[in-house]
């Protein structure tokens, strides 16, 4: 049996009392201080992430971008440099063997970052579809990624960055030193709020999660663990690999039809391309409990007029909101504020559909225009 593997910031979790946990092969904090304490951190001050179980590839030469066009639902030809784009990647019948962020750091240099439970099988994939054409890396092991997330995430990281860190516009991308360490500070995240996500060689790793913390002291600023970091984007509404996303769910189902450029052949194209035309086989959509206190968990039945009519794919107590919420999926569509039942302990609770997300930042509290 293999050991689970651990990220370079392992004996610093212990240092700051974190609870782990394992998840997509590694040890990983669960919480620290609680949950909910850490959740709230991230909604009204910030909160600091070790992310570093995260995979990291790097494709570059003249034939990188006709490998991603190949592999990516979204159209990395409409990146420039210091950009970055979310996108899928899916299997011919159009399901999703991940989803992922892809960075533009030089006109024929890419970064991709993908899931920790999909490294291999993206990296088999990637490489197969690549054949070759462009240089391929898979520069996991060597990086750690540090996120900051929250209302002053940005103001903490501009006085510890040595370039307008502010600057930077949401998914953007830019090179530079940080508390003295080289990263890459890309404007992305999963949480719903302002902040940054940090890629640094594992070396600098400890020196700059311990800086963040130290200057974010004066603004109560938390280290949040996988707990948090789930609840957060349930909030957001964002989709969760192996809960929302799967090899037999497509993009489009998952409403991400966004992100989904058809007119190109990627991998995948054709069937999502009839899946449009056609209709879809199952729709997701946001739920709330009525009685405000029943959670609907992952894998929970729904029911429509007493007929079985779809599964809940994530719930949990929302603490931004003070009440439960859920996603599922329905075999036919559902419109916002239609009742639906969820079977929760052998009784079948009544619920309502609502809108996505579930909770949305003030964008008065822009980390950008905050202080510590």
């Amino acid at each position: 049996m293999n050991a689970h593997k651990r990220t370079v910031l392992f004996d610093l979790h212990q240092k700051l009392g974190a609870r782990m946990t394992v998840f997509g092969g590694f040890e990983m904090p669960v919480s620290y201080s609680g949950i909910i304490e850490e959740h709230l951190a991230v909604r009204n001050s910030a909160g600091i992430f070790d992310l570093s179980h995260m995979g990291e590839f790097e494709i570059s030469g003249p034939n990188a971008l006709a490998t991603l066009e190949r592999a990516f639902t979204n159209s990395a030809a409409r990146l420039k440099e210091g950009q970055a784009q979310y996108t899928i990647m899916c299997n011919e019948t159009g399901g999703t063997i991940d989803d992922l962020i892809v960075y533009r750091l030089r006109p024929e240099r890419y970064m991709l970052c993908v899931n920790a439970s999909n490294i291999e099988a993206d990296r088999d994939w990637i490489v197969e579809l690549n054949g070759g054409r462009a240089h391929f890396e898979d520069v996991s092991d060597a990086t750690a990624l540090i996120a900051l997330q929250g209302p002053v995430a940005v103001a903490i990281l501009a006085i510890l960055a040595d370039f307008p860190i502010a600057d930077v516009a949401r998914f953007g991308v830019a090179e530079g030193n940080v508390a003295g360490i080289t990263c890459l500070a890309a404007r992305t995240g999963y949480t719903g709020e302002d902040g940054f996500e940090l890629f640094v060689d594992n070396d600098g790793a400890r020196q700059l999660f311990e800086a963040i913390l130290d200057v974010g002291a004066a603004a109560n600023i938390k280290p949040v663990g996988l707990g948090a970091r789930d609840t957060l984007r349930l909030e957001a509404g964002l989709p969760l690999y192996g809960h929302e996303l799967d090899r037999d769910t497509s993009p489009l189902e998952a409403g991400l039809a966004t992100f989904v450029k058809l007119g190109r052949d990627f991998v995948g194209s054709t069937a999502l391309t009839a899946q449009r035309q056609q209709g879809l086989k199952k729709r997701l959509i946001g739920l709330q409990t009525d009685d405000g206190k029943m959670v609907a968990r992952q894998g929970y039945r729904v029911f429509r007029n007493g007929d079985e009519a779809g599964v809940v794919t994530s719930g949990t107590f929302a603490p931004s909101i003070q009440r439960p919420i859920a996603m599922a999926y329905l075999k036919t569509a559902a419109g916002v504020g239609e009742t639906l039942e969820v079977e929760i302990r052998n009784r079948k609770a009544r619920a309502t559909v609502v809108p996505r997300p579930f909770y949305r930042r003030d964008e008065a509290h822009a980390a950008s225009t905050a202080s510590v």
